[in-house]
């Protein structure tokens, strides 16, 4: 038995290691974060020359850009994709299908992933098509494929379960990892094709590369920790960075998508609209989520901003205007006529509203009027069908419009209203990026909730901002524009307190045999509060210390659990419930506990303690761990990470 107790010492910050022996808390490579913290890649200072890959992993679609450090300014984004039909297009769905042999069995994602392929094996070897090459009627296509990583976040009601269902023997990772390898392979493809074969491999006939690529890919800001990790898990193991064979000393890092869209709306602003001491709330407002970020600019050259207000966001984004406008077409001909449409139907009637509708819609009081193509619905004058076409006003479309819309504004409003609260400075403007953050009506209807009190800016190419950030952040290596965030929520640990009659109940109380005390359970130790600070050139530490029973120990090795807790409160509790939840679970074996000090209480039981501490950096799209022994000299432990 052991007992975890935080020490009076209480939360520590550093900027520089100590002399303290650690093991990593977690398996995966992890790249860029702060150079003072000892174990950390550290993005290098050498002139060398490196490819800078910017990957926008979105919801229904994904965008890839690069460019090369000895030309920051002349960054290309990806156009052209595999089995795309028509104009260039400056992102790729996120879909993936497998084929028949793939998908048959239970569908339940809970067996172990599919075996890798063979060294060697060629891309057309690889039995899943992406993006555009997966047919828009295959019964085998999977969307949103995303979403599954972030079990956390309330899914959407209409999301088709067998456009989510996974594959036989395919676990959530395991198909993120899948659509990472095919967008990482075609940009290999596109980098041969730009840069030219001895440029970027030299006379290797391996495909060693001649130049380390670091990729930086971007994740939602409202994501947990878990879904974090689980994209980093996928991103390596899709070849991304540190882990790819050939490519050494190339980096990853994940960065969120407001962040990246904060810094590419930024540097595409007019120079006179900036100034220091004023504060700026971008609305990054995509396909699934629409979040907020605010910064306050605290100087100009070089760019520098520190968050204001805690970020927030929603599950608002325009596949909901999808959603409402199949609600619509299916109350008007009725539901029993709507699932009669064929598949072929169905997508001529989507395709229609995603290009004349959904995106030219400006909210103007004209008499315009939409005709939609409902292929095989019976003619009905009355409900505005005939000859296979569906008449559909500007009002009806202003309705399906209008709730999704109203979601975004109170959003933008109650970031706004926190800013003001803060006292941090004016708002200069509100930032508007993203794909549904591209929409006429949205615009025009954010300026009129504005009443011109604050500019709203829409910055060119809103679609891809955040792909267009991610390669800014890229290039800037260890020198970022943002200084400082705050935490969206609570970090701590739950431990036993000592018994206080002022402040406890007398049922409360337990005994402890080692501390020979009483004791209540349950209680939480916050460390990182919602609100705080935090900076990559600082950790956090959680000291602690760890009583273990000498007859506990077997062999000199003891097996220590801790548990790390997350609480999104706006007010945390002091004590354990149900607004608290596991956020990981960090097994540590001690293979030689003998080295630490042994005592004996009152009672005469000997027991060791041992302190320690876990030290957190909390980064843009990641948290990292570690743990130090303190007056260890060589591992003492051994640690793995698992997330709830």
């Amino acid at each position: 038995m052991s007992s975890q107790i935080p020490r009076p010492d209480s939360i520590t910050t550093s900027t520089a290691p100590g002399d303290l022996t650690f093991t990593s808390l977690t398996n995966i490579p992890l790249a860029w974060t702060s150079p003072t913290f000892t174990g950390a890649h550290k993005a290098p200072r050498s002139t060398e020359e490196r490819i800078i890959v910017g990957i926008d992993f979105g919801t229904t679609h994904s965008a890839v850009a690069w460019a090369l450090t000895s030309s920051p300014d002349e960054y290309e984004v990806i156009t052209t994709w595999p089995g795309q039909l028509g104009k260039d297009w400056g992102k790729v769905p996120s879909d993936i299908s497998y084929t028949d042999s793939e998908v048959s069995g239970s569908g339940d994602g809970e067996l172990s992933k599919s075996p890798p392929a063979a060294e060697g094996t060629a891309q057309e070897e690889i039995s899943y098509k992406w993006g555009f090459e997966v047919p828009p009627l295959s019964p085998n296509r999977l969307s949103w494929i995303k979403v599954l990583l972030d079990p956390s976040q309330p899914r959407p009601q209409f999301v088709n379960p067998k456009r989510t269902v996974l594959p036989y023997r395919k676990k959530p990772v395991d198909i993120v990892t899948d659509y990472l390898t095919a967008l990482r392979n075609y940009t290999m493809v596109t980098l041969e094709r730009r840069l030219g074969r001895e440029f970027l491999y030299g006379d290797s006939k391996w495909n060693v590369l001649k130049k380390p690529v670091d990729f930086v890919l971007t994740v939602p800001a409202v994501w947990s920790d878990k879904a974090r990790q689980m994209t980093l898990e996928a991103a390596v193991r899709a070849g991304l960075g540190v882990a790819e064979v050939g490519n050494a000393g190339g980096l990853l890092r994940l960065i969120t998508e407001p962040e990246c869209a904060a810094e590419y709306a930024l540097r595409s602003m007019q120079t006179g609209m900036l100034k220091v001491g004023e504060c700026f709330v971008v609305c990054d407002a995509g396909g699934g989520t629409v979040d907020l970020i605010s910064y306050r600019i605290t100087s100009l050259k070089p760019l520098q901003l520190h968050e204001c207000v805690v970020g927030s966001g929603g599950l608002c984004g325009a596949v909901y205007l999808d959603r409402r406008f199949e609600e619509f077409i299916q109350r008007r001909i009725g539901k029993e006529t709507f699932e009669g449409m064929s598949h072929r139907a169905r997508f001529q009637m989507n395709q229609y509203w995603e290009t004349y509708i959904k995106r030219e819609f400006n909210g103007e009081d004209n008499d315009t009027e939409f005709h939609v193509p409902v292929v095989g619905v019976p003619d009905c004058p009355e409900k505005g069908v005939t000859d296979g076409f569906m008449r559909v006003t500007r009002a009806e479309v202003h309705d399906i419009f209008e709730p999704i819309v109203t979601q975004v504004i109170d959003l933008i409003s109650s970031q706004v209203i926190s800013v003001l609260k803060s006292s941090h400075g004016p708002i200069s403007a509100i930032l508007l990026v993203g794909g549904f953050g591209s929409s006429e009506y949205l615009y025009r209807r954010i300026l009129t909730w504005s009443s011109s009190k604050i500019p709203i800016i829409q910055p060119r190419n809103a679609w891809t901002a955040v792909v267009r950030g991610a390669i800014i952040r890229g290039l800037q290596g260890d020198v970022a524009a943002v200084q400082s965030r705050l935490s969206r929520r609570y970090y701590g640990v739950v431990h036993d307190s000592a018994f206080d009659p002022t402040k406890h109940r007398e049922d409360e109380k337990k005994w402890h045999d080692l501390r020979c005390e009483w004791v209540v359970r349950n209680r939480m130790q916050w460390y990182i509060h919602r609100g705080d600070v935090t900076t990559e050139a600082k950790k956090i530490s959680f000291p602690f210390y760890r009583t273990i029973k000498a007859e506990d120990v077997k062999n000199g090795k003891h097996q220590l659990r801790t548990e790390l807790w997350v609480c999104d409160d706006e007010i945390a509790p002091d004590k354990r419930d149900s607004s608290v939840r596991k956020l990981a679970v960090m097994t540590s074996e001690l293979v030689d506990v003998g080295r630490f000090s042994k005592h004996v209480n009152e009672k005469g039981k000997e027991f060791y303690r041992v302190d320690y501490s876990l030290d957190m950096m909390v980064t843009s799209g990641l948290i990292v761990y570690e743990m130090r022994i303190e007056g260890q000299e060589g591992t003492v432990a051994r640690v793995a990470t698992n997330y709830e």
